[in-house]
């Protein structure tokens, strides 16, 4: 390995003044001429008191050169040939005193290649002027990667190449526990590569160290030297960054279990193929998530990841999802799925509660209503027959298109029902509205649709009306803030209305939200401020801007004993992140008074989810 090292180290002479090498070496250890490298030169106390000195120098031997071969001399010797490629006899012979002539010598210029290697991030630590193997394994690497011969480079090339303009730099490596835009980078390649699910955080804790060392593994097993420790490197930060880099190891196709399945799942995962968790076992729903990946990237569909699928599926490029693979759901699954199924059934007028991605019993009302809306088609109502469950076959024909324009016949109460639904899932119409009687309050909010979305202002459920109603282009009523409650992560997101008519995301808070269930979900347009302290006589406490969202139920601040600010309830404050309340949403003070000032009646629709 090393003997073309020693051939550069014998050129690093070259940089340096002659009369300055000539100084260095004194006559008595200038190497002794022999007939053949195969002499042993141990029984020579002068020759090897030389070699001695040279070790020394190189820290291969303590102590002093006595010109007696004796075991530390012999391990001295063997360290140094092992280390720089040389038969390891343990013995002095003239190939291995002339490589060590050179490397004593020359030991400022080893300092200046170190420091070279240094800066170009292969070699870590400070430059001695000592050549042991990091350094050499360090010259390996940088030949490596900048496209030098293993062997029988010249000593020209190597040290041209070293110190070029265009030598490859390594990227600066990242601890463990780093944080900031650096480690978010990290992360984005990280989950590009699949070896990291998850968004990219800023912060390297332990499952971004994790999936460091699972693409270190990735490395190694494809021939990359590099330590599998979880901390960035700048070797592993080099492969993760390259522009040419090819994650391929293997194929995988069904059946295929480990790592690589793995990997390709959590991919597929991420870039929305996918509605289930990544495993190391590539089934049937895998292929097919596959399948869907290759269609899109224009790629022969045949469900095996091969070389070029993998090179695709894990380049930046990659295309996402239009939609995941489908399949069965039923009643406590949550997922995309359940998403496209929620999100269906409000645009087809079946629902009116915002998609939350939990199969519920809002689902379950909406599916039973689906069934029987179709009952004058037994065959297609069979699929929804049990609300609790949707097989596949249900879903795909839901997602296909089952509840477009329909009928538009309102004297029908069930049509008229699923207009007014659909009118006020897009805000025209008050939840009291949708009663099956398509009376003057519905024509007008008709209009009002038709008005926005460019359409004759007529009133009248006409064909182009209702394909535009119940379709995904359907335009919403504008409202100037839009405020949306998740209570499965218990925030409270506020929108406002831009000049484009779209809505930008203006605030973001915590609030707890009703115990058991109690906070109703659903869409409401009537929202006001109340009362700047306002009591509760059930509960015998108070609370700071309150907000009516509906009814009894409010918009309020954390709970006092008094209408006294120094009477808070600290655990209403503590609470905040979870379900504490009896119905209401509990905000932090700033927070609720920000809704109290700015949300005025009618500026405001709340969708609760």
């Amino acid at each position: 390995m090393f003997k073309r090292f020693a051939v550069f180290i014998c050129v690093i002479a070259v940089i340096l003044p002659f009369s300055a090498l000539s100084e260095e070496i004194r006559e008595d250890e200038m190497p002794v001429a022999v007939d053949s490298p195969y002499v042993s030169l141990d029984d020579q106390p002068d020759t090897l008191r030389q070699a001695q000195r040279h070790l020394i120098a190189l820290g291969y031997l303590a102590g002093g050169a006595d010109g007696i071969f004796g075991s530390k001399t012999e391990a001295a010797l063997r360290a140094f040939q092992q280390d720089n490629g040389l038969s390891a006899t343990g013995h002095l012979d003239a190939e291995t005193l002339s490589l060590l002539s050179q490397l004593a010598s020359s030991s400022a210029s080893i300092a200046d290649v170190q420091q070279r290697l240094i800066d170009l991030g292969y070699l870590q630590g400070r430059a001695d002027g000592i050549w042991g193997p990091k350094s050499a394994a360090a010259i390996e690497v940088f030949q490596q990667l900048n496209g030098l011969p293993e062997t029988g480079v010249s000593r020209s090339e190597l040290i041209d190449a070293l110190f070029s303009e265009g030598a490859v730099a390594l990227p600066k490596g990242l601890p463990v526990g780093s944080k900031g835009e650096e480690v978010a980078v990290l992360q984005q390649k990280l989950i590009q590569f699949g070896f990291l699910a998850g968004k990219a955080d800023g912060a390297y804790g332990k499952q971004t160290a994790k999936a460091v060392s699972a693409f270190q593994r990735h490395l190694a097993g494809q021939g990359v030297s590099v330590k599998v420790d979880g901390t960035a490197s700048s070797l592993t930060l080099y492969y993760l960054y390259g522009e040419n880099y090819s994650s391929y190891l293997s194929d995988v196709s069904l059946g295929t279990t480990g790592s690589e399945a793995q990997r390709v799942e959590t991919r597929l995962a991420s870039l929305g193929y996918m509605d289930a968790a990544a495993d190391d076992s590539f089934d049937e729903y895998a292929v097919e998530a596959l399948t869907l990946f290759q269609n899109k990237a224009q790629l022969p569909a045949s469900g095996v990841a091969d070389r070029e699928t993998i090179t695709s599926l894990f380049s930046a490029s990659a295309p996402a999802a239009d939609r995941c693979a489908l399949h069965g759901i039923s009643t406590g699954d949550k997922g995309l799925v359940v998403r496209y199924v929620e999100e269906a059934l409000l645009t087809g007028g079946m629902s009116v509660i915002p998609p939350g991605g939990r199969y519920n019993s809002a689902v379950e009302t909406a599916v039973e209503r689906l069934c029987e809306y179709l009952q004058s088609s037994p065959d297609t109502a069979a699929l929804f027959a049990d609300k609790t469950q949707l097989s596949k076959e249900a879903v795909t024909a839901l997602l296909d298109g089952l509840l477009g324009a329909g009928s538009g016949d309102t004297a029908d109460k069930a049509e008229a029902r699923r207009i007014q639904r659909r009118l006020h899932s897009l805000y025209y119409l008050s939840k009291d509205g949708v009663d099956g009687q398509f009376g003057e309050n519905s024509r007008n909010a008709l209009r009002a649709f038709q008005a926005a979305n460019g359409l004759g202002e007529t009133g009248e459920a006409d064909r182009s009306t209702l394909e535009r109603l119940f379709s995904s282009a359907a335009v919403a009523k504008p409202y100037p803030y839009r405020v949306e409650v998740s209570l499965a992560a218990q925030t409270v997101t506020v929108y406002q209305l831009n000049g484009q008519g779209g809505y930008d995301e203006v605030k973001r808070f915590p609030c707890s939200s009703g115990l058991h269930g109690s906070t109703p979900r659903g869409i409401f347009l009537d929202g006001f401020p109340v009362n700047r302290w306002h009591y509760f006589t059930k509960f015998d406490c108070w609370a700071q801007y309150s907000f009516v969202i509906e009814g009894n139920i409010m918009f309020h601040s954390v709970l006092y004993s008094a209408q006294d600010e120094s009477t808070l309830r600290v655990n209403s404050v503590y609470a905040l992140g979870s379900p504490a309340s009896h119905g209401c949403i509990r905000l932090q003070v700033k927070d609720a008074k920000w809704l109290f000032e700015h949300c005025k009646r009618g500026s405001v629709v709340i969708l609760i989810y």
